[in-house]
């Protein structure tokens, strides 16, 4: 996977008004990089098992608090499922790291 799937940068870009749920999954995203550094730094898995554990209780939020599929705009829309699929990704990559498979599909 490259760089770019974990990167905010893009998500930040998108021309929407973010909700505080948006802004706070985003910013855990781009944590995922330095985590990674910090995690071989020390010797230490269980830091990518709780920053994977945090990620999920931070899109669960997201995901009870904003509407996805049923947003106002296209865009809106669009953006959502986007910070969806990236969320997935980088939990599906962290968990890899640590040699758990997690389910293509909830």
């Amino acid at each position: 996977m490259s760089k770019g799937a974990y990167s905010a940068d893009l998500l930040l870009e998108m021309p929407v008004q973010l909700q505080n749920a948006e802004r706070d999954l985003i910013k855990e995203i781009a944590k995922f990089p330095e985590i990674l550094v910090a995690a071989a730094r020390d010797y230490s898995p269980s830091t990518i098992a709780n920053y994977c554990y945090e990620l999920a209780k931070l899109y669960n939020k997201f995901y009870h608090e904003v509407s996805i599929l049923k947003a106002e705009e296209e865009m809106v829309k669009y953006f959502r499922l986007h910070l969806s699929a990236v969320t997935a990704k980088v939990i599906a990559r962290g968990m890899a790291l640590l040699g758990i498979a997690v389910p293509e599909r909830m």
